[in-house]
């Protein structure tokens, strides 16, 4: 077991703060105590505790010297889920509340015998206990599954817009800009795509500052603004404000409160809260296509756009009103981390901002290895989502049965947005995302590549790889705040898709390129395939860096 922290820093029992230097921690016996060594650092030793929820007890010799005061450790302790008290007990996983850090003050123990020599030094006794607070984690109740509730409502909208650019990509190639060559059609989704995930850089740093509800209204006017927009629309560059811009900046707005703020209310029941609400977007991509299925030879591209709009003026209403965070919980205990001070105090929202930006994660070669096989998953998915339904057109499918084939890739995505997140609760977010990930380009190499001509073999692949691609989505925000600090989660996610936002910007045109050489869709196949491959190994290396070869949960 790796060893306590032996630089610490106490008030004795008249107040006055008491310095470490050179402390020397006495060692315990192995009946169910640690070992504890000298020199070890804190946040290191804190995230070790946090990452594999051990509970522990033990006491500490220390020699009084030089460091911080009690109101860090305090702070350090509450952020990482440790309690100083002075009895020792085990007890179930529990957070500190704020109660219990304020009593955190009176239980520390420290004898002295008589005055303190030259060395300055003293004995210290006090007892550590891994806890996980109830009150900071509700993991449950009204206001928690409401919020779930309300993610899962905008996430039929946002996701669910973004998992139905086939149908919309579709008819507007084939009825509406006949004249423009097809590359150029791609840009309006690619533009639509980068801005999606790109801004999430900006919408996350946002979140973290504002809080939800304000991003996800503004999110949602622009998101129905841009519908009604798009309804209008007759050419190339209507098509590019209207749905690439007013509609992407609508849903990177939105998309990262939604999926980070289930983290402010869930922590042993993460993976069941997402589980319920990410399959939200995969509805939202069976619906939608069928919406237009149906209404498309009924009132025309207009009004079956102009009709996706109210629909989505309404249910995105209901989701910004169920939709809140606990920013101000977590900036509560940042402050008590600061020793009492707000560190954004004075700062611009600017220079705020600025400070949010997270690039100090291309340090941090666990994420970039992350980032790296997001980038390749995404690029392979939003050419799948985007080109099915045109990929069936051109083999000579009908345009309802292609509309079709479009709407079974995302409702397979409802089990598998589902029971990935559920079961990595028990079997490791990195471990499902990799079976995922396998799992999707088997589907390709297997089924599509060689027997896509074939209606029944093509609907095994919309169903095995809308498996896969719905749970490596709901994994992804699990695995990023597995590897992240919790008041760090938004802008971590949103730097994350910042870089693969630039595949989504230039898959599609890559994509429709290659099917005018002589390989055809059956080239685009294969390329969704290679990164799809690629993406695999490299999310293999991430748990590999993570855990190694052991046969834990990650």
């Amino acid at each position: 077991m790796i060893a306590p922290p032996s630089y610490i820093n106490f008030t004795d029992t008249t107040g006055t703060v008491k310095k470490t230097e050179d402390c020397e921690l006495s060692s315990l016996p192995s009946n169910g105590k640690t070992r504890i060594h000298k020199n070890h650092n804190f946040e290191k030793e804190s995230e070790y505790y946090q990452s594999t929820s051990l509970d522990f007890n033990y006491k500490v010799s220390a020699r009084i010297s030089d460091s911080t005061d009690i109101d860090r450790i305090i702070g350090q302790s509450s952020a990482t889920g440790h309690t100083i008290k002075k009895t020792a007990t085990r007890t179930k996983t529990r957070t500190p509340s704020t109660r219990s850090i304020n009593d955190l003050r009176r239980t520390i123990s420290i004898n002295q015998n008589g005055d303190l020599d030259e060395e300055g030094e003293c004995q210290l006794s006090m007892e550590v206990l891994h806890q996980q607070d109830d009150m900071t984690y509700p993991d449950g109740g009204l206001k928690a599954w409401s919020v779930v509730l309300g993610v899962l409502l905008g996430l039929v909208c946002c996701f669910g817009l973004l998992n139905t650019t086939g149908a919309i990509e579709s008819y507007i190639s084939k009825n509406i800009l006949v004249d423009t060559p097809s590359t150029s059609i791609s840009w309006i989704f690619s533009i639509f795509s980068f801005i999606t995930f790109g801004l999430n850089l900006v919408s996350g740093i946002l979140f973290d500052l504002m809080g939800a509800r304000k991003l996800c209204l503004i999110g949602a006017a622009m998101i129905v603004g841009g519908l009604f927009a798009t309804a209008n629309s007759t050419e190339l560059y209507q098509f590019i404000l209207g749905f690439g811009i007013c509609c992407g900046t609508g849903c990177a707005l939105m998309m990262a409160p939604l999926v980070s703020v289930v983290s402010h209310y869930f922590k042993k029941n993460r993976g069941l809260a997402l589980g319920i609400a990410m399959p939200g977007a995969s509805i939202g991509g069976v619906i939608w296509p069928l919406v237009c299925r149906s209404l498309y030879p009924k009132i025309g591209y207009v009004w079956t756009i102009r009709t996706l709009g109210f629909i989505f003026l309404g249910t995105l209403v209901t989701s910004c009103l169920l939709v809140d965070d606990r920013l101000d919980k977590i900036k509560e205990f940042e402050k008590l981390k600061n020793g009492g001070i707000d560190p954004n105090e004075g700062k611009s929202m600017w220079s705020r901002i600025m400070q949010g930006v997270d690039f100090g994660v291309l340090k941090d070669n666990i994420f970039m290895w992350l980032v790296l096989s997001l980038f390749l998953n995404e690029f392979s998915l939003v050419l799948v989502t985007t080109y099915v339904p045109s990929y069936a057109l051109n083999k000579g499918y009908t345009e309802s049965i292609a509309l079709i084939a479009l709407t079974v890739l995302n409702a397979s995505g409802i089990m598998g947005r589902y029971l990935p997140s559920h079961l990595s609760d028990h079997f490791g977010n990195f471990n499902l995302m990799i079976l995922c990930s396998l799992l999707m380009t088997l589907s390709i190499f297997i089924f599509w590549l060689p027997f896509g001509s074939k209606e029944g073999t093509f609907f095994v692949f919309c169903i095995l790889y809308g498996f896969g691609m719905a749970g490596t989505l709901a994994l992804t925000p699990l695995c990023t705040s597995a590897i992240s600090k919790p008041q760090d989660i938004g802008k971590r996610y949103g730097t994350a898709y910042f870089f693969v936002s630039f595949g989504n910007l230039f898959c599609l045109p890559i994509g429709m390129q290659i099917t005018k050489t002589r390989a055809g869709y059956n080239g685009m196949v294969a390329f969704c395939g290679a990164t799809c491959a690629v993406s695999t190994i490299t999310l293999i290396i991430t748990r590999y860096r993570l855990a190694g070869f052991k046969k834990i949960s990650v």
